[in-house]
């Protein structure tokens, strides 16, 4: 029985590569709120800018809306239409993206964007010793 080894959160394109090694996933990017692409890992050409804005604009939402009195923080958002799916988490520096094709399996999908939002946040967000 093999065990994968930690990521450090500081290493976005470690984090987001392990995503990208799911079958069915066709890309995992990390965007900033202003839509630019900090890192991404693709495994075929795809107008990566057009996702970008497409995830800032939804991340911005559903931040904005979490905000709202009766609504909590949004965890994961799923987007899915008969061509695949789009995964979106918010970190503390940007959304992290995935981009996977229609399959059965988005829930685990999903446990894994969960898994590399955790893993920015902490290395992210911890403080900072000399």
């Amino acid at each position: 029985m093999s065990t994968v080894p930690a990521l450090d959160g500081r290493d976005i394109r470690a984090v987001l590569h392990r995503l990208a090694e799911t079958a069915s996933v066709h890309g995992a990017l990390l965007v900033a709120p202003d839509g630019l692409v900090v890192a991404s890992v693709l495994r075929e050409v795809m107008a990566v800018e057009a996702f970008s804005a497409l995830a800032a604009t939804l991340g911005r939402e559903l931040e904005l809306r979490a905000r709202l009195p009766g609504h909590g923080a949004f965890g994961i958002a799923q987007f899915a239409s008969e061509n695949g799916a789009l995964l979106l988490g918010s970190t503390a520096i940007g959304f992290v993206v995935v981009l996977a094709a229609d399959g059965p399996d988005h829930a685990r999908l999903a446990d894994d964007v969960r898994d590399a939002v955790a893993t920015i946040e902490g290395a992210w967000r911890a403080p900072v010793t000399a």
